[in-house]
C-alpha cells in the first residue's frame, strides 16, 4: 500500500544525489503508507510524552533567585574569572554566528542548498543562541538579573544544547567510521583523506570541547524538568525532515527515510532514545560536578550573590562572581 505525493523540482536542495547504496534515497515520490503512519505516530507519541514530562516537572521551570548568578558566575578554577568566562562565551557565540552566516546563509544562496537539512545545523544554532545569552549574563549581570523568564529560557536552552550536540557529534563520528560521506561531499572516494569530512568532524569536535570547557569553568545547572525540551527539539527537527521528504523527495538521514523500509521505524525511535540517554548522561555529569564542588573536590563553589548595584559594583570583593 502506497500513495504518491506530487512534488516540485529539486530547486531548493543540491541536485547531487549520493550514489553510494548506503545513503541513496529512493526519491520516487511514492511513500509506503504504513511506514509513514508509523513514523508520524511515533513522532506524535514522543511529543505527547515530552509535553507530559514538562507539565509533570513544571515546578522546576520557575527560575530561583540564584539562577542568574549561576548562569553568569565562574568557579574560579585556574584563575578563570567571570569576565574571562564571558569572553570565551562571546567567542563561542561568534563561532556559531559564523557557522550560521557562512554555512546556512552564504552557501544556501550560492549552492542552492536547503540550509537546515542536517541536525548539526540545528544544534549549532542552538549553541549560538545559548552562548549568546550566557555571554550577556557573564558580561552584563546587572542588566540580565532582572529578567527571571530569560534566565529560565537560557537554562532550558543550555539543557537542550548539551544532549542534542552529543547526539549530533556522536552521529558525525560514527558516520565517518561506518558511513563515510567522502564521495557525497567531494565527488571523490578518497576516504579517509577527504578534506570536507575532516572539516565537518573538527567542527563537531570543537563544539564538544567548548561545552566541556564551560562545564568545567561555569556553574550553569541542568534540571530534570528540562528533559522534555530536548525531545521537543528533536521532534521539531524530525517534522522538518518529513516536510523535506514530501516537498523534495530527499531525506538527509537514511534512518528517517520512509523509502528505506521498516528498518527506518526502529531507527527513528532510536534517535529519541539516544537524545534521552544523552540528556540523562549530561545531567549526571553536571550533578557530579556540583556535588564535588560542594564537597570541596576539584574546585569549591564560591559564594553566590543575587544582587548587584546600579553602577556595577558588587556587595563584596569576590572577583569570580
Amino acid at each position: 500500500l502506497s500513495f504518491t505525493w506530487r512534488r516540485p523540482p529539486l530547486a531548493a536542495m543540491d541536485d547531487y544525489v549520493p550514489e553510494t547504496s548506503a545513503v541513496e534515497a529512493a526519491a520516487s515520490g511514492k511513500f509506503p503508507l504504513a511506514i509513514v503512519v508509523c513514523h508520524v505516530g511515533s513522532l506524535c507519541a514522543w511529543m505527547a510524552f515530552a509535553v507530559y514530562d514538562i507539565h509533570k516537572h513544571r515546578h522546576e521551570q520557575v527560575a530561583g533567585s540564584g539562577l542568574p548568578d549561576r548562569l553568569a558566575g565562574a568557579t574560579g578554577r585556574m584563575g578563570v574569572t567571570r569576565h574571562v568566562l564571558g569572553t570565551g562565551r562571546a567567542c563561542t557565540f561568534v563561532f556559531a554566528l559564523f557557522f550560521v552566516l557562512y554555512h546556512l546563509c552564504y552557501e544556501n544562496i550560492i549552492h542552492r542548498t536547503d540550509g537546515l537539512e542536517y541536525l548539526s545545523d540545528w544544534t549549532f544554532i542552538s549553541l549560538g543562541v545559548t552562548f549568546g545569552f550566557l555571554t550577556a549574563y557573564s558580561l552584563s549581570p546587572n542588566t540580565m538579573s532582572g529578567y527571571p523568564a530569560t534566565a529560565t529560557f537560557t537554562r532550558i536552552a543550555h539543557s537542550t544544547t548539551w544532549p542534542t550536540n552529543v547526539v549530533s557529534t556522536t552521529g558525525a563520528w560514527y558516520s565517518f567510521v561506518f558511513f563515510p560521506q567522502c564521495f557525497a561531499l567531494e565527488g571523490v572516494d578518497n576516504y579517509p583523506w577527504c578534506y570536507l569530512e575532516w572539516y565537518r568532524l573538527c567542527e563537531h569536535g570543537l563544539n564538544m570541547v567548548i561545552l566541556f570547557l564551560d562545564w568545567n569553568f561555569g556553574k550553569v545547572p541542568i534540571k530534570r524538568g528540562d528533559f522534555g525540551y530536548s525531545l521537543l527539539f528533536l521532534g521539531t527537527y524530525s517534522a522538518w525532515t518529513m516536510y523535506l521528504q514530501f516537498h523534495t523527495g530527499k531525506c538527509p538521514y537514511v534512518m528517517f527515510d520512509f523509502n528505506s523500509g521498516w528498518a527506518s521505524v526502529p531507527w527513528f525511535n532510536a534517535a529519541f532514545v539516544g537524545v534521552s540517554g544523552a540528556f540523562f548522561l549530561s545531567k549526571y555529569l553536571f550533578d557530579r560536578r556540583d556535588l564535588k564542588r560542594e564537597e570541596g573536590v576539584g574546585g569549591a563553589v564560591l559564594p553566590v550573590h543575587a544582587k548587584y548595584d546600579a553602577v556595577g559594583e558588587r556587595d563584596n570583593t569576590d572577583e569570580y562572581e
